[in-house]
């Protein structure tokens, strides 16, 4: 089963992807990449006050929960962009309802807003990343210090004879938002984002039929 749930008290207007692409475009002119910035950022500006962590964490705990309580079934969060940080957070497994984390399992691509290595130190609960090379949000220095975090966590599972429980991949030329909002007449971005679906499917399928095989 999946649901889809939004946490946000205030969307933003989706013209603010045609003015980020175009304001991130190295090709674009001088004047039309200000241009569109400036109306990027009228856009999110608001769009992140109303959204901040404050208000919108509340939310995401009260849905878990909820969730939690009525079903025994395994629970994997998947998050993009600005949900992929809170994703990252549900995978530190501090949240708990009757002594068990909110979720089993998570999975992002292009995350957002990450605070590093702090928020990838806190993590213990399978967690699957995806990232394109050509992100502006989360550069490759800090996929790097992602990729030594998990690296060292699985290491120190398989010293003490537990699954590696941790992923990152990177998806070469794949740009922000690649995962969810690509062209589909553009075969490379097509490709992009199918690489997303297949691995957060194929990791969902693996870890949910481990846990199942436990409980």
């Amino acid at each position: 089963m999946t649901l889809m749930h939004t946490y946000t008290g205030y969307p933003a207007d989706t013209a603010a992807i045609a003015n980020v692409n175009t304001a991130t475009d190295a090709k674009a002119s001088y004047i039309s990449r200000i241009f569109s910035a400036v109306r990027a950022a009228s856009i999110f500006l608001p769009w992140a006050y109303y959204n901040r962590v404050a208000v919108a964490w509340p939310r995401i705990v009260d849905f878990f929960k909820a969730l939690r309580e009525s079903t025994d079934l395994p629970i994997g969060a998947v998050g993009f962009c600005w949900g992929g940080r809170h994703v990252v957070t549900l995978c530190h497994g501090s949240e708990t309802l009757n002594g068990k984390p909110l979720i089993d399992v998570g999975y992002t691509a292009h995350p957002s807003n990450l605070t590093l290595p702090t928020d990838i130190e806190s993590v213990r609960l399978p967690l699957a990343i995806d990232q394109g090379t050509a992100d502006f949000v989360l550069n490759m220095a800090g996929v790097e210090t992602i990729r030594g975090i998990f690296e060292r966590k699985n290491a120190e599972l398989e010293e003490s004879k537990e699954t590696p429980r941790f992923e990152i991949k990177t998806v070469d030329g794949a740009k922000h938002g690649f995962a969810v909002r690509c062209d589909r007449d553009n075969s490379e971005e097509a490709a992009q984002e199918q690489i997303a679906e297949t691995h957060a499917v194929e990791w969902f399928g693996k870890w949910f039929a481990k846990i199942g095989s436990t409980t």
